[in-house]
């Protein structure tokens, strides 16, 4: 469910153009498959969207709380409604390993990023090979699930707000990664160390990476593991900027997300209650 976008996107002083990948053989994939049996990646899971019968889908969120799962919006819109799912239409399954899991449970509530708008009136035409939401819309991408159920038995993954940061850079022994659950692997997480992640870029409140991420990638964490086996979150993953397209999914080596300064005063208010 990763959104393909095009636009100009500045990086390290440059300006690269994203432009789909066509006629060319794709780069060497640097996803690798993650069994989640250890903390940060239990925390990590699907989030399942039924949206009918023959209407499923999923996308990727991290237990930030007790009871709250941090994801994309775009992943609780339905298309065909051109509105958004019902909180008994999602259900979170953290640390899916094919048929194990260690935690699962159903939406209570769904909190939408105020000004987030998914509606077919207010996106942009569609470009190359497949419709994107407009630029400003990248850093609002993002939602709150409240569970039915708590999953105490599991470790949230703690937040941290990095204005401005360019990471790795400036943190000795941390590695930067994102994880979660691809359209080639969905029952499985597969992620890429070692990858590059700027705060506040191109504007403030989003992120930009050099992680590789597929469809069904959208609302993963973006994640800074440290040497001492400490992890945070520094924001979401939501977009590809230019895209491969393989078959019905997309594989993008630039993506975009959300910061953590942009839901960090939310969800600390959520957690008070």
């Amino acid at each position: 469910m990763t959104l393909s976008i095009r636009c100009r996107l500045a990086w390290a002083g440059s300006v690269l153009l994203a432009l789909p990948a066509l006629a060319q053989e794709p780069p060497a994939d640097r996803r690798v498959p993650l069994e989640p049996a250890s903390w940060p990646f239990t925390a990590i899971g699907r989030v399942n969207v039924v949206k009918g019968p023959a209407h499923r889908g999923h996308c990727t969120g991290t237990l930030v709380g007790p009871r709250h799962v941090l994801t994309a919006a775009h992943c609780l819109f339905d298309e065909r409604l051109n509105g958004w799912v019902k909180p008994h239409q999602v259900h979170f399954v953290a640390g899916q390993a094919r048929d194990r899991f260690a935690g699962h449970a159903v939406a209570e509530a769904l909190r939408i990023a105020p000004e987030f708008d998914l509606r077919r009136e207010a996106r942009p035409a569609p470009q190359g090979i497949a419709q994107g939401i407009a630029q400003e819309m990248i850093r609002r991408d993002w939602a709150i699930i409240t569970l039915r159920d708590a999953l105490p038995d599991l470790k949230p993954v703690p937040w941290r707000v990095l204005p401005g940061a360019d990471l790795p850079g400036g943190l000795p022994g941390a590695v930067m990664a994102v994880a979660g659950y691809a359209f080639d692997r969905p029952y499985l997480p597969v992620i890429h160390r070692g990858c590059a992640v700027r705060i506040d870029a191109p504007v403030r409140g989003q992120l930009t990476d050099l992680c590789e991420s597929g469809s069904g990638e959208s609302g993963a964490p973006v994640l800074l593991l440290e040497p001492d086996g400490g992890a945070a979150l520094v924001g979401i993953h939501t977009a590809v900027l230019g895209a491969e397209r393989i078959g019905t999914a997309y594989r993008g080596r630039i993506g975009a997300g959300v910061a953590a300064s942009v839901f960090a005063p939310v969800l600390e208010e959520m957690l008070r209650r």
